[in-house]
């Protein structure tokens, strides 16, 4: 699918659902706000809020991601999608959740390596591994490790096309500025449906289904 029918398809989905894609990234941004704050208060240093949003940001990232194919798909998106990582049954672990957060830490190591060799390499690893949260949020079962070695073979080929999208999502954020800001009310949730849109369509690339680690 070409970039602008992605870009178009997104727009589409969220005809009739702003106020509650809206709604779900304010929510989203007020409780990771909430959290740094908690974690800031309980140490009283910069490292424990870093400390607290390591361990909600990760599986608030897959809900968000799931939140966002729901309203592309059109499959009942309703604002409890964005804890589906949190929950589990007493006194299970909850898996989901531990995932997330070893998938985040193993994802952000090596792109920071990535960086710390060349701008370029760092670059080329974050979008090898974007699609980590779309894949864990599918696929409640699979490991961090698996997450990632799924979305670097989900993305070849695709790296670039994603670059692109994220230049066209790049433009629409300068013109929010001169907004004032309120233009990013509708574009933060518009990018997540981008994305969403992005994601569904390479996920069932032929190519894909012959790559291990697709189960």
């Amino acid at each position: 699918m070409e970039n602008s029918k992605i870009m178009k398809e997104a727009a589409a989905a969220l005809k009739g659902k702003w106020g509650l894609a809206i709604g779900g990234n304010l929510l989203v941004g007020l409780i990771s706000v909430a959290v740094a704050l908690v974690g800031w208060r309980i140490a009283g240093q910069d490292w424990g809020a870093n400390l607290t949003s390591l361990i909600f940001s990760p599986p608030l990232a897959i809900g968000m991601t799931i939140f966002s194919l729901n309203i592309y798909r059109d499959n009942n998106p309703e604002i409890d999608n964005l804890f589906i990582p949190f929950k589990t049954k007493f006194p299970a672990v909850p898996v989901h959740w531990v995932n997330s957060i070893l998938a985040y830490f193993m994802m952000g190591a090596l792109v920071a390596v990535g960086f710390i060799l060349l701008i370029i390499p760092g670059i080329i690893a974050s979008l090898m591994f974007s699609q980590i949260f779309f894949i864990m949020g599918e696929d409640k079962e699979i490991q961090a490790y698996d997450a990632l070695v799924k979305s670097m073979n989900l993305m070849k080929g695709y790296k670039w096309k994603l670059f692109k999208i994220g230049l066209r999502l790049f433009g629409l954020s300068i013109l929010c500025i001169f907004t004032l800001g309120i233009g990013f009310f509708w574009l933060l949730p518009y990018q997540n449906v981008v994305f969403a849109t992005f994601y569904n369509d390479i996920k069932d690339n032929p190519s894909f289904k012959n790559q291990e680690y697709i189960n």
